[in-house]
């Protein structure tokens, strides 16, 4: 279990790492009961939903729980509305090198852990698997620096939006007042379960383990619902943008940037003679909130609006070039000075194109692959703002994941590093 102050409550703490469970509304005092003895839980929260009760189960140590009262993160995100007018959700919220990760499906939370950074991924592959061979549509929400390939950003100050829900409350004691009952219900009990294994069929076997097949087209469609955003096309909006943005400000100069695909980009500025309340007084509403950097030379902004625009798309596939065409078409004119045919580099630009791997990493069997199968690389490409035509001409098998701007110290202008993935078929 973890524990997080809620700000603006000074006895209050939000937990995650409960353990959760349904159960029918009616008979939820027994059933509850039967998963606090499962847990050795001592506290307990509920949530109703239609037709079943969600109870979340924890056993806080004395210490941690004395004169504090706690409230369940899950719980709160759970009954948050974008959170159950969907069918599946995952939240991701990072805490330096933890991640609180909760797992939503219909309203019923069915995760509620903390995974370290290094081990989201491998976490977040067996949810979207679970989740894609179920057929369910999966959100991921996300908050943190180092979280990448959200579809919304999650804002903290959600969890404050309902002080009063999620309490976490202590599991009350019953004492049997007649032992004989106890005794006579047991026997009842015990004989009603028999009668039921007599008359209930043995349970059928289990269900085979997916092909290699399944896997492979369940991750193609898990990778490819994330944000693939065409290289060719948000580059170079991108680029324009900073390209029209006025590069000093009330005594700062614009440093550098950096653009994911979702959300705004983050705009360094370095110190020019200006101070921190110019800057602050100055700055419009578009380029807010703004972090004053504690080595009192730089300061970070709100950048341009990362817009959602054309995506990498399977029904393209029959237009995605191979392996070998996709390093010739990036030799433009500019890069034939390049002996190297797979990192070019004339004028500046730069194109590194690493080798493709298979999106599923398990190995098929002889006779396991049916058709053609998607392969999945990783391209780097520098240069400078002036080259952005030669981006332009990308295939639309690259998506992009971050860039990098950055106003050169020796004149030369804006430089950019756009990072991304490839697709194509083998």
């Amino acid at each position: 279990m973890h524990f997080e102050p809620i700000p603006g409550e000074k006895d209050a703490r939000l937990v995650f790492g409960l353990e959760w469970r349904a159960y029918a509304i009616k008979g939820a005092s027994a059933e509850r009961r039967r998963y606090a003895h499962e847990f050795g839980a001592t506290h307990f929260v509920e949530l109703k939903t239609k037709g079943e009760t969600i109870g979340g189960f924890c056993a806080p140590d004395v210490a941690e729980r004395k004169g504090v009262k706690l409230h369940s993160a899950a719980a709160r995100i759970a009954l948050l509305e974008r959170v159950r007018s969907r069918p599946a959700v995952l939240v991701l919220i990072q805490d330096e090198q933890l991640v609180h990760l909760i797992h939503v499906v219909r309203g019923a939370v069915t995760a509620d852990e903390d995974v370290a950074l290094v081990a989201l991924a491998t976490r977040r592959e067996a949810i979207e698997d679970q989740c894609a061979k179920a057929g369910l549509i999966l959100t991921t929400l996300g908050y943190g620096p180092q979280l990448q390939d959200v579809d919304e950003t999650f804002e903290v100050r959600e969890l404050l939006a309902a002080r009063k829900v999620g309490l976490v409350k202590k599991l009350p004691v019953t004492v049997p007042t007649i032992v004989p009952v106890l005794v006579i219900m047991c026997a009842a009990g015990y004989g009603i379960s028999k009668a039921v294994e007599f008359f209930n069929p043995p349970p059928p076997p289990a269900a085979p383990a997916p092909t290699y097949m399944q896997d492979y087209q369940a991750a193609v469609a898990r990778t490819l619902a994330a944000p693939a955003p065409l290289a060719s096309v948000l580059v170079p909006k991108l680029l324009t943008q900073f390209g029209n943005t006025e590069s000093n400000f009330a005594g700062w100069q614009f440093s550098n940037a950096h653009c994911g695909v979702i959300g705004s980009c983050v705009v360094t500025y370095k110190r020019r003679g200006g101070t921190f309340g110019d800057f602050d007084l100055l700055a419009p509403a578009s380029m807010r909130p703004i972090v004053f950097n504690a080595d009192g030379w730089h300061l970070d902004t709100r950048g341009p609006n990362v817009i959602a625009i054309q995506r990498v798309a399977l029904a393209d596939e029959t237009t995605w070039p191979t392996s070998q065409a996709l390093i010739e078409a990036l030799q433009t004119e500019p890069q034939k000075l390049s002996m190297d045919p797979v990192m070019l580099d004339s004028h500046g630009y730069k194109v590194d194109i690493r080798q493709p791997q298979l999106i599923v990493a398990r190995q098929p069997l002889p006779g396991q692959i049916q058709g053609a199968l998607v392969l999945r690389g990783e391209w780097t490409i520098e240069g400078y703002k002036w080259q952005s035509p030669l981006l332009e001409r990308l295939p639309r098998n690259m998506a992009l994941d971050t860039l990098d701007v950055e106003l050169k110290e020796d004149g030369t202008g804006i430089h950019f590093t756009a990072k991304g993935k490839y697709y194509v078929l083998k």
